[in-house]
Order: C-alpha cells, then sequence, then structure tokens
C-alpha cells in the first residue's frame, strides 16, 4: 500500500468517525426523571381541567419534556403544553401543541420548544390543557418518587408525581457542563490555596528526607493544610483572639510568601541559561515518570471531576451530619472563631465536638464569599477527592513505584463506593481526618525509623497529629493503632527502652498541642459516653450497640473482586518479604480486634464501630492494590511500550469507574432539603413572624 493510499484511508476514516459523531450528537439527550406509573395514581386531562408538574432541569438546555399519556375518549381536541417558571406565572416561556389523535396507546410523548440554555437548576412549571373534545390520561406516580417537585390539577398540587422525561438540546448541555468545568476549576484553585499551599510550605522548609515527586508533596501537603487550620482556631482563642477572615488569608498568604523566599533562588537571572526549565522538562519526558504522572493527572480529573458533577443539582448537602456540620461552619463564621454558645440554633452553652472540617469549610467560605451551605456542598467534596490523593504518598512509601500511587489513587477514588458514597451521609468529619491520616502516618513511620533525632521530621508529624485529633476523635485511635502497630513489629530489631522513646518524642508535641481541648472536652458528655463503652463488659453490651456494631454486608463496602486483590495483595506481599505489607497488614488487624473486643472476652464493643472502620476499608485496599499491581507494572517495564499501554489501561478503566461512581448518590433516600423545601422557607421568611415555631415532619435516625 502507498503512502498516498494510506493517507487517503486515514483521512477516509477521520470523516467517518466525524460524521458519526455528529449524526451522535445530533439526537437530543432525554433524562429519566420520572418514570414510574403507578394504578390509581394517573390524572385525567379533559376541557376545563389542567394537569401539570414541577420540576427542576438538572442540565442546560432543556428543549422539551416528554409525559406519559394514555388514549381515552377519542375526540378531535389537541392537547396545548404551557412552560412557566412556576405554578403562578402567567408567561410562557415554551409552548406547543399536539393533536389528540397522535395519542394512540400508552406512553411517553414529546412536547419540544425552543432549547433554555441556562435551565441547568432552574426550577418550572410545565401544564397540558385540552381544547376541544376528547380525553387523555396522564400517568403518575407516588408522591415521594420525585422529590423536586408535585403534581397539579388545575394549578393545586397534589400528592402524586407525573411520570415525564426531560430532554436536553445536546450541544447547549455540553456548553453547559462545559461551564460548569471551568467554575470546577476555579472552585479547586480556591481550594487549592486553602488546602495545598500551607502544607507544601511546610514540607519545603521541613522536609528534610529523599527529594520528594509533585504528587507526593501534593498529597502530604493536604493533610498538613487541613491540620493547620484547627490549631490555628484553637491556640488564637487560647489567646482571646478571634480572627474571621484572618483564618482563611493568613495560612494562604504565609505559605505563598514561604515558598516564593524559599524557592528565590530558581527566578531566571540576567545572563543566565534559559534553556535550563525546558531541559527539566525533556529529562522529565524521557524518564520512567512521564506515563504514571500523566496517568495520575487524568485519574485526579476523574475523581474530581465526578464528586463535583454529581451534586450539581443539589441545594444542600445531604442527611443529618450534613446538617449539624453546616450549623457548626455557620457557627464558626458568625462568632469568627470558635464559640461556646450555639444559639440562634440551638440553645446550648458547650461546643466539644472535633472541629477540624468546619474550620476548613469557613475557610473557604472566607475566601470565596460563598454561602456556608453551599461551601459544605462543594468543599466537602473536594475533602472527598483530597482523601483520595492523600493516598499517593503512603502508598509509594509501601510499594516503592510510582504506578503503585496511581493504582492506589484508581482504586480509591474510581473503582471503590468508599469514599464516594460519603456524600449520602454527609460523614464529612470522618473524611477530613482521613485526608490527615496518611500524612500523619507516614510523617510519624518516617520520624520512628529515622537514623537520628530530626526536629524538622518530628514537628512535621506533630502538626499533622495535633491537627487530626482537632479533626476526628475517632479517626485519631486509628493512628494510635497504627503506632501499636509499629512498635510490635520494632521489637525485632531494637529495645522497649529505645522504642518508647522515640515514640514519646513523636506524640509529646502531638499531645501539647492538643492537650488545651482534651482538657475542654471535659466540659462535655464525649469521655463519659467513651469511658462507659470501654469499661461495658461483653455480657453487658445492649442489643441496639450489638446491632449497631455489625459489620454488615462486606459488599456494600467494596466488590468482591476488590476484597479478593486485597487478600491477594496481602498475601503476595508477604511472600515477598515487604515489610510495608506487613505493618499495614497489622495495623488493620489490630483496628478489627479494636472495634471487636468482644471475640477476644474484652470489654470496650462500640468505640470503634466496624461501620466506621469500614467505609475507610478503602485506605487499605487503595495501598495494597496499589502495591501488587504496581508490581507487576514494574515486573513488565523493560517492554517498550509497557508506560503507554499501562497508562491506558490505567485511564480507560479510570473512565469505566467514573460512570460507575456517577450512580453511587442516592438522593431519594438520603436528601432532606430539596428546591419545593427551598421555596417553602422563603415563603416563610416572608410571610411568617420570626418568633413563629413550625412543626415539621421527623423520624429516628436509626429505626
Amino acid at each position: 500500500m502507498t503512502a498516498n493510499t494510506r493517507r487517503k484511508g486515514s483521512v477516509a476514516a477521520l470523516c467517518l468517525a466525524a460524521a458519526l459523531l455528529l449524526l451522535t450528537g445530533c439526537s437530543d439527550f432525554v433524562d429519566r426523571d420520572q418514570q414510574r406509573v403507578g394504578s390509581g395514581s394517573e390524572a385525567t386531562l379533559e376541557p376545563g381541567h389542567l394537569v401539570g408538574q414541577t420540576f427542576v432541569a438538572h442540565h442546560g438546555g432543556l428543549a422539551g419534556v416528554e409525559v406519559w399519556l394514555e388514549p381515552r375518549e377519542r375526540g378531535g381536541g389537541e392537547i396545548q403544553f404551557h412552560l412557566r417558571a412556576e405554578p403562578q406565572a402567567k408567561d410562557d416561556l415554551g409552548a406547543t401543541t399536539l393533536s389528540l389523535s397522535q395519542v394512540t396507546e400508552p406512553g411517553f410523548y414529546r412536547f419540544s420548544f425552543s432549547p433554555l440554555r441556562d435551565s441547568h437548576g432552574r426550577y418550572f412549571y410545565a401544564f397540558l390543557e385540552m381544547t376541544g373534545e376528547g380525553q387523555a390520561g396522564v400517568g403518575a406516580g407516588p408522591g415521594n418518587v420525585y422529590l423536586n417537585g408535585a403534581l397539579y390539577r388545575d394549578h393545586e398540587p397534589l400528592d402524586a408525581q407525573a411520570a415525564f422525561r426531560l430532554v436536553y438540546d445536546p450541544w447547549w448541555m455540553v456548553w453547559d457542563l462545559g461551564w460548569a468545568g471551568v467554575k470546577g476549576i476555579g472552585l479547586l484553585a480556591a481550594a487549592g490555596l486553602l488546602y495545598v499551599v500551607p502544607g507544601w510550605a511546610l514540607l519545603a522548609w521541613l522536609w528534610p528526607g529523599r527529594p520528594l515527586s509533585w504528587a507526593e508533596k501534593l498529597g502530604i501537603a493536604a493533610g498538613l493544610s487541613l491540620a493547620v487550620y484547627p490549631l490555628l482556631f484553637l491556640w488564637t482563642d487560647l489567646v482571646g483572639l478571634h480572627l474571621g477572615t484572618l483564618y482563611a488569608w493568613l495560612p494562604v498568604l504565609g505559605g505563598l510568601a514561604a515558598l516564593i523566599w524559599r524557592y528565590r533562588d530558581c527566578r531566571p537571572r540576567a545572563g543566565a541559561d534559559k534553556r535550563r526549565p525546558w531541559e527539566s522538562l525533556r529529562q522529565w519526558a524521557r524518564s520512567e515518570a512521564l506515563w504514571p504522572d500523566l496517568a495520575l493527572v487524568m485519574v485526579l480529573g476523574l475523581v474530581f471531576g465526578v464528586r463535583l458533577l454529581v451534586v450539581r443539582t443539589l441545594d444542600a448537602p445531604m442527611w443529618g451530619d450534613s446538617y449539624h456540620h453546616t450549623m457548626i461552619a455557620q457557627l464558626l463564621v458568625d462568632n469568627g472563631g470558635l464559640f461556646d454558645s450555639w444559639e440562634p440554633y440551638a440553645e446550648l452553652q458547650s461546643f466539644t465536638y472535633h472541629f477540624g472540617f468546619h474550620a476548613a469549610m469557613a475557610a473557604l467560605h472566607w475566601l470565596t464569599g460563598m454561602e456556608t451551605v453551599k461551601v459544605v456542598l462543594w468543599g466537602a467534596q473536594v475533602i472527598n477527592g483530597l482523601a483520595v490523593l492523600a493516598l499517593y504518598p503512603l502508598a509509594l512509601r509501601v510499594g516503592g513505584d510510582r504506578w503503585t500511587g496511581v493504582v492506589a489513587v484508581l482504586v480509591a477514588g474510581l473503582l471503590s463506593p468508599m469514599p464516594m458514597y460519603y456524600v449520602n451521609w454527609g460523614r464529612y468529619t470522618q473524611l477530613a481526618g482521613q485526608v490527615i491520616l496518611p500524612a500523619a502516618v507516614l510523617l510519624s513511620w518516617s520520624a520512628l525509623e529515622a537514623s537520628r533525632r530530626d526536629w524538622r521530621l518530628i514537628g512535621l508529624g506533630w502538626l499533622a497529629v495535633g491537627g487530626l485529633a482537632l479533626t476526628h476523635y475517632r479517626v485519631l485511635i486509628f493512628y494510635v493503632v497504627f503506632v501499636l502497630a509499629w512498635m510490635l513489629l520494632a521489637l525485632r530489631r531494637g529495645t522497649w527502652r529505645r522504642i518508647l522513646a522515640r515514640v514519646t518524642w513523636v506524640g509529646a508535641g502531638a499531645g501539647v498541642l492538643f492537650l488545651p481541648w482534651f482538657a475542654h472536652i471535659f466540659t462535655g458528655k464525649i469521655l463519659r459516653i467513651f469511658g462507659h463503652r470501654l469499661t461495658t463488659a461483653p455480657s453487658q453490651v445492649s442489643s441496639f450497640i450489638q446491632q449497631y456494631n455489625a459489620i454488615g454486608d462486606l459488599a456494600f463496602y467494596m466488590s468482591p473482586v476488590w476484597w479478593l486483590f486485597l487478600v491477594v495483595a496481602v498475601a503476595v506481599g508477604l511472600w515477598r518479604r515487604r515489610r510495608g505489607v506487613l505493618l499495614m497488614s497489622l495495623w488493620w488487624f489490630l483496628l478489627l480486634i479494636s472495634a471487636n473486643p468482644n471475640w477476644l472476652q474484652l470489654p470496650g464493643s462500640g468505640a470503634i464501630s466496624n461501620y466506621a472502620l469500614f467505609i475507610a476499608v478503602y485506605i487499605l485496599a487503595g495501598v495494597l492494590i496499589g502495591g501488587l499491581l504496581g508490581w507487576v507494572m514494574s515486573r513488565l517495564r523493560p517492554w517498550r511500550w509497557s508506560g503507554v499501554l499501562a497508562a491506558l489501561l490505567v485511564v480507560g478503566v479510570g473512565l469505566g469507574g467514573a460512570r460507575v461512581r456517577m450512580g453511587d448518590m442516592r438522593v431519594a433516600q438520603h436528601a432532606m432539603v430539596t428546591r419545593p423545601d427551598m421555596r417553602a422557607m422563603t415563603w416563610i421568611r416572608e410571610n411568617v413572624a420570626e418568633d413563629a415555631r413550625l412543626l415539621i415532619n421527623s423520624f429516628f435516625a436509626y429505626g
């Protein structure tokens, strides 16, 4: 085959691919909003009586509504469709007609109109009107099958939902998603200033060991940065300072200044070789780091992208925990720092809860100006992504290969339901603790095994552990159990006195940083509850605690395939005599025993719940499975195209995982604030006295 023929064939293939894309792109996108049709719930559309539905559009470019219609009485009438901003509005945003004669069988019938490019997140009211003779049935389901609207009869709401699907113009939909991506990048940039820059500056000045890769620095910096804010809140409060907005700006500006000064010698000077930066870039492009680094960037893009995308249509974070976290964050904002009084939200006069997550959210509010509800909604998703990124340096320490870190991020971020599933519960304080935990473990591990006492490394460990203690008490116990596991392994190579001396130095400074808050906790009931659980004998544990502490279905926490991979990873790691694998395995074995002391007839059931442990199992799975697959990839490294193929495989698997993770959010089961609630609250503010008390529906969280 000649070069010209090959060139023509390539052009033809490209044209065919472009044509297929155009044909695909020209078809409208139909969302599955509410498709349930129940017997007895349908409404009759007839002359003189209207049938409507309120809804929220999930995308830009709303171009039509498909409604389930059933033929009733034949006639020459027409069905007129109207789209308005709300039931009280008088102006149509879109209108069209459908002849009743076209409704020949039950099914969805489309009413199209000019695309509304700014429809994303907007509230709409669509209604049908019969003119002329005839009737049609409008399919409907129960009132609880759709949360963002209701079925209407003659402009009055009913406890039911019409069966409908929304149609979007693909081009405006893509435009809307692109604009959402731009705003997401802006959010990540602001979050990077808060949650990366302070920790990166600390590493730049204090890290004494081998040079770290950019990804290692990123993961450790995230943990250190989140640890800084609660420590800053606590120690300024001790001297009577409430800094407000400065809590956000001081770490950011201080971190930027420290980085600029630290790297001041990297600035190009007169007469210097300006090709040096490009030469460094070329060296990286020719190194073995190229493909794992590129794969990591792509995977991180998917990890953060899918987390931000799923919450675009939420009005508030979900479930009861989110309500309390938002309230605490708002109180931090209102008081410009720590507080004792919960008023005006509750008649309480003590605050002993861990507050690291809330301090980080208050800082994001002060930096961006977003309202606190939105800050918790979006900021928590950033924290979710950082919890995945934080595994990279720990995985590298265990596996010793960049691919180990890439696979760890892939498994935890896109292939495991945890921690993505946390969005349903609002379990964000534990999540924030699990951003700091890998950094605290890695820094302490490095300090404990250093050949000599290095105060810079120990100081970094103090900051991480002190911040962790203020962010989540239970995750702090995870860290303590890690230190215990390290001590048990270290006994083979040292004496008790030497080991205790090292552990004491590592823990002493963190204890001092946390001590004022630990003393403050005694004013509340947390320590009494914890102490009661620690001292309760197995035979006296209540049936509720036994049920609450049950492990449950392992497949809920992670797919059986990945459980199998985890077992294989442990076995292969021990067979290869990898000390890091042994330490990680022993750590989580001791955690499992700590969550189930009754197995050894010991007291303490419920102090660490199996639930809290198993929703964090992505940490162990990511690190060890990453180590296993990273080792396999290293065995293939001599092959010329192994890096390219590995990167393509990782990104391809990541795309598939991202699609699955999109379905992890369970809005119908966990959303407590929807668009009708927001509209009702607006009406209450405008029409009800401020001192009025409202009776609302409620339910018990644990049945």
